[in-house]
């Protein structure tokens, strides 16, 4: 019975309930509300090692729709908090349907939309991903859930149905160690099924006291709202080890300081590439709060093709040891903290930020805001700025 969808079950339930809510009231079971989970814990404080032959290198968060499954399309907060080497995943199930279709009915053997809906993490498949089998849950060689997390795991959602409802997904939010380094590539989606209710995906990372995201990697997001904040400890190259970065920032050539020279230690492939956008043609509002103390070239960017517009980024911490590169009202770009004469200039830590448009974009700010005959909000998205503090 679990393998049908719900929207199938419900069709014969309709026939017991007469077309209305249980309880006897007169409204139509199909009239749909916001429904939210509460958050769930799903993986507490499993080892995630951060040296040694078992660190992890990459962890993906999040992605698009594949195979009419595993889309989160929901917020994905990262929380860089954790002072031992564990990982927390928390989840959120969201729907906008009926109590009936979300929830199910034990006493009839129809199970809700929430209780198909769990956490995928696996180190294998994620580029097509498929429905687990019963010796890949119980392998912890692949199941990531299993004694330890693992390298190059991912954190999906997935639908132990036919095809995932078009307006259910998830919100996830992982708590990593502060003292991790790997690539951390996060995606979600906006979920605009229901033009009632249109819910937009955020994301939010960020870390406790001078934590936060130190390592390379990417965001991918539609029209919602990032707020990412880079930990205040950040390096040009986060995979070397202190004592490398100690020799580049200490280099010298014939006695003289030459710091990160590209005989140095540390190399070239080494440094820092983060990559935070909305993908084409979605505009989203991003801010990144990240230390002026780096070795840090920011490219900032709104590539609406409609100009003019008010989408103009900013990067507003710019100063002392700082160029700023001028590109035109669209586009700033800035290096901190250049070395020497000597290191490769527009290297370092390289931070992106991208909107691919500027335009009024509607949603509500929680569920408790909708109202059958309510209007969303609305407001400009498209807005970039880069700054020390400011998160």
């Amino acid at each position: 019975m679990k393998n049908l969808t719900t929207a199938t079950i419900l069709g014969l339930a309709l026939l017991s309930f007469g077309g209305c809510k249980p309880g006897g009231e007169d409204t139509p079971i199909d009239d749909g509300t916001p429904q939210v989970d509460k958050w769930v814990t799903v993986v507490e404080d499993l080892a995630f090692p951060t040296s040694g032959d078992a660190k992890i290198n990459k962890l993906t968060v999040g992605r698009k729709e594949y195979d009419e499954n595993f889309a989160n399309r929901g917020d994905v907060e990262i929380i860089f908090d954790k002072d031992t080497d564990v990982i927390t995943v928390e989840m959120r199930k969201y729907d906008f349907a009926d109590e009936l279709t979300v929830k199910g009915d034990d006493t009839m053997d129809l199970p809700g939309h929430f209780e198909l809906m769990e956490l995928w993490a696996y180190n294998e498949g994620s580029s097509n991903p498929a429905k687990p089998t019963d010796e890949d849950r119980a392998d912890p060689t692949k199941n990531c859930t299993l004694e330890a997390w693992k390298d190059n795991c991912s954190i999906f959602v997935y639908y132990d149905g036919k095809s995932q409802p078009v307006r259910a997904g998830a919100d996830l939010r992982v708590h990593l160690p502060k003292a991790w380094r790997g690539e951390l590539n996060v995606q979600t989606e906006d979920n605009d099924s229901e033009s009632s209710y249109p819910r937009r995906g955020n994301v939010t990372i960020s870390g406790d006291g001078d934590a936060g995201w130190c390592g390379s990697g990417s965001v991918k997001m539609s029209s919602g709202i990032g707020k990412i904040r880079l930990c205040r400890n950040l390096t040009p190259a986060p995979t070397c080890t202190a004592d490398q970065i100690s020799d580049c920032e200490n280099f010298q050539v014939d006695g003289m300081p030459a710091a990160w020279h590209p005989d140095c230690m540390c190399k070239n492939d080494k440094f820092g590439q983060m990559r935070i956008e909305s993908l084409k043609p979605w505009a989203a509002d991003i801010t990144v709060d990240m230390p002026n103390t780096a070795w840090v070239n920011a490219t900032v960017q709104n590539q609406s093709e409609a100009k003019p517009h008010e989408c103009k980024p900013v990067i507003d911490n710019c100063s002392g040891d700082c160029v700023m590169k001028e590109n035109g009202e669209y586009a700033k770009a800035a290096e901190f903290n250049y070395p020497s004469e000597f290191a490769p200039s527009g290297a370092g830590f390289n931070l992106t930020v991208l909107s691919a448009g500027c335009t009024q974009v509607d949603f509500f700010s929680s569920p408790d805001d909708w109202a059958p005959e309510k209007e969303p909000d609305e407001a400009e998205r498209g807005h970039l700025k880069v700054c020390t503090g400011c998160l």
